[in-house]
């Protein structure tokens, strides 16, 4: 059996795999900044369904180096900076068979796998964060150190106080809307609030914010498609599901801004994108 383990920045899904059936699955909340409670928390459960693992794939923001197993530089989970994932798995599993990857491209991977027939498909995750994968006739595009598409200072404002904490994730993510516009002194709840807010088109603050991410939003696709041509783009992270309309008129403008190169880019929310993502971990 193989167990995959999909580390995100909210909750930590875990599943066991046989072949591309998952054959039980279950989630634990993430915590930040204690890896030993959550690494304790998967162990106790994968001892509780009794099943022997013979691989282990696991998933996880990124920069990690895929040498060592080690996450570099995660903004979501800080706590497990540093923390040697693939040897802590390896000790506590006794196997050797133990890959680790970035999220975004094992949900890119899970994507494509659950889909028939495609040559290659671009992922964003628009959530917490901001992550991409991208997969070319089945196989991941990791870059030279394994940190390709990491994506989330992507067109960074080289005038800002800090150019490497100033591209589209630190502007237009879940959190940084939020964190942004409470900078601006507004009184707002949540990212959810956020939205509903400027859906009312009653707060010129607001209004402005958005269609300033709205616009870098275009530039970040556009630029993608530039990059990599690829046949689909799936978008996946609450931000992106929770905000379909919004997003499908950004989609709209990027085919009006690409429409000249040859191919019209095919853009898809994600579909079963926690158990493909799984499916991904197991199958790497």
């Amino acid at each position: 059996m193989k167990l995959a383990v999909d580390i995100g920045g909210t909750n930590i899904r875990i599943a066991i795999i046989d072949g591309k059936n998952i054959v039980v699955k279950d989630s634990i909340t993430s915590e930040p900044n204690d890896f030993e409670k959550n690494f304790k928390e998967i162990i106790e459960l994968t001892n509780k369904w009794s099943y022997d693992i013979d691989f282990i794939g696991i998933c996880c923001p990124g920069p990690y180096d895929p040498k060592t197993g080690i996450i570099i530089n995660s903004n979501n989970l800080p706590g497990w900076n540093g923390i040697p994932l693939k040897e802590k798995f390896q000790k506590a599993y006794n196997t050797d068979n133990v890959k680790l990857n970035n999220d975004a491209n094992i949900a890119a991977l899970g994507q494509f796998l659950i889909r028939d027939n495609i040559h290659s498909l671009l992922y964003f995750t628009i959530s917490t964060g901001i992550g991409a994968g991208y997969v070319c006739n089945g196989k991941i595009l990791e870059g030279f150190t394994g940190n390709a598409l990491e994506v989330a200072n992507s067109i960074p404002d080289i005038s800002a106080i800090n150019p490497t904490k100033s591209g589209i994730e630190f502007i237009a993510s879940g959190r940084n809307i939020l964190k942004n516009l409470l900078n601006e002194g507004l009184d707002i709840k949540d990212t959810k609030h956020a939205f509903e807010l400027y859906y009312s088109k009653k707060n010129p603050i607001i209004n402005a914010y958005f269609g300033f991410i709205e616009e870098k939003y275009i530039e970040f696709f556009s630029t993608a498609i530039y990059f990599f041509n690829p046949e689909i783009i799936v978008i996946g992270g609450s931000v992106a599901l929770h905000n379909k309309d919004w997003f499908e008129n950004i989609f709209q403008k990027v085919i009006d801004v690409t429409k000249d190169i040859s191919y019209k880019t095919k853009f898809e929310f994600a579909n079963k994108l926690d158990e493909s993502t799984l499916l991904g971990c197991a199958l790497m």
